[in-house]
């Protein structure tokens, strides 16, 4: 079931980024290339990864070489996050906002007692910081109109995202089997879902 999870994830992040590039294509707008980014490094994480299980029938002994690619993926979402918003939302305040550090540090803290500190650490720092800004922004697309308004959409995605990203985490620390008995395939499916929801969240929220 771990083989059919990947496989899945690496056709929608490699639909994700043939459909990125070709909007860039035609439009030449940096978010659909930020967003080919994106889809691109997280679909190479999950080929190496699925080529790995495909040849030797388990996970991988050492796993930076998909957790590189994934790691980049979520640095260009970050990007495609920070390039999208404009200058009033960056300074926008929003005291909700610090509910992202108050809800992933505790989270932090309890994933360091499963795995390495220093994976966890920037894992958790990178999802931190995208969901601080996500709420942010959510806040102030409610004080506005027109295009702003539309950015809800993304920011709600990459939200999703990282709510889904936790829950995997959370899941796997207590549910290591990936069979479909487990927590963990769905909170993986939940996660391909998030994904794939990216690429018409950033089509609203540059179209408009």
């Amino acid at each position: 079931m771990e083989l059919i999870e990947n496989l899945l994830q690496l056709l929608v992040t490699f639909v994700g980024a043939l459909l990125s590039g070709i909007s860039y294509r035609k439009s030449r707008r940096q978010a659909y290339f930020l967003l080919l980014c994106f889809y691109g490094c997280f679909a190479l994480g999950a080929l190496y990864w699925t080529l790995y299980l495909l040849l030797f029938d388990t996970t991988p002994k050492v796993f930076y070489v998909s957790e590189f690619g994934w790691v980049a993926s979520v640095i260009f979402l970050r990007i495609l996050q920070a390039t999208l918003a404009g200058a009033d939302e960056h300074s926008f305040r929003c005291r909700r906002a610090w509910l992202a550090p108050a809800f992933g540090v505790p989270l932090l803290a309890f994933y360091c007692t499963f795995g390495d500190i220093l994976s966890n650490l920037v894992w958790c720092g990178m999802m931190i910081w995208l969901s601080y800004c996500a709420i942010r922004g959510l806040a102030y697309a409610e004080t506005r109109t027109g295009a702003a308004r539309n950015m809800r959409c993304f920011h709600i995605g990459v939200l999703c995202f990282t709510f889904a990203e936790y829950l995997l985490w959370t899941a796997g620390c207590f549910w290591p089997d990936t069979s479909p008995a487990s927590p963990v395939f769905w909170c993986d499916m939940l996660l391909t879902l998030t994904i794939l929801g990216l690429l018409p969240a950033v089509r609203k929220a540059v179209d408009a």
